[in-house]
């Protein structure tokens, strides 16, 4: 059995991080919250996401065996955010039949059910890589979409690196050259260092909308190595971590 309220906001905040990277997953409750981890069909990028129950106004949650300690529902979150937008603020009710299959959402006076997926049908929840990240950088998110924004408007590609007390970006077209340099003092943090790596501009740009909710993010890089970007929601209720693996230039 699982029932409960959330505010709206804080809800589609937390859909907007997931639809980032993909459109549906295999979503756990538990007695401490929901968890998400899912990659996209590329297999390029990679989510995990948690949020707390105390992100939640009102949270129940009870399983038929002691031995169940979590339900795993196959959600469309495309779907849900769809039905977000046209809730408005108000808080979301949520209520969950598995045996139907179906997860009931009330906003208002607006009540919707939604059937849920498959799970087996759905791709397997992914191995999280044990990966050591020799580069940290903390920056304020608004600056580096802003910094993507930009890039878009020159290339398909974008390098981040760290060259010393400087963290950079790179992108190349066949005209144009952008390239964001920032020191270690305009940054919150960052880890000096010399790496950098490729990676695909159209996922990382789909990224920073899906982080456009966070004061900051941090970023874990290597040399030619995959860039995980770690990030709070929901008002640090919710823990956020992208996984996209870098692309390998040709000779």
């Amino acid at each position: 059995m699982f029932e409960a309220k959330i505010d709206a906001s804080v809800l589609r905040e937390c859909v907007e991080t997931i639809t980032a990277v993909v459109d549906e997953g295999k979503l756990r409750i538990a007695e401490d919250g929901f968890k998400l981890r899912a990659v996209d069909p590329a297999n390029v990028a990679m989510i995990s996401f948690e949020l707390q129950r105390d992100a939640f106004d009102e949270f129940q949650y009870s399983t038929e065996s002691e031995e169940d300690k979590e339900s795993e529902i196959g959600m469309d979150f495309g779907k849900l955010l769809g039905i977000l937008g046209i809730g408005g603020k108000e808080d979301v009710e949520l209520k969950l039949d598995e045996h139907a299959q179906k997860i009931y959402t009330r906003m208002g006076s607006l009540a919707y059910t939604l059937s849920l997926l498959d799970p087996s049908s759905l791709r397997k929840e992914p191995k999280v890589p044990e990966l050591e990240f020799p580069a940290h950088v903390i920056i304020e998110t608004e600056e580096f979409r802003r910094a993507i924004r930009a890039a878009e408007k020159i290339g398909d590609n974008i390098v981040l690196g760290v060259a010393g007390d400087e963290f950079y970006m790179e992108t190349e077209g066949e005209m144009d050259k952008l390239r964001v340099g920032l020191s270690k003092e305009q940054l919150i943090h960052l880890t000096p260092e010399t790496v950098s790596s490729l990676y695909s501009l159209e996922y990382i740009a789909a990224m920073s909308k899906g982080m456009s909710h966070a004061e900051n993010i941090t970023l874990n890089m290597g040399k030619n190595y995959p860039l995980q970007i770690d990030f709070e929601v929901a008002e640090g209720k919710a823990k956020v971590s992208y996984l996209l693996a870098p692309r390998i230039e040709s000779e």
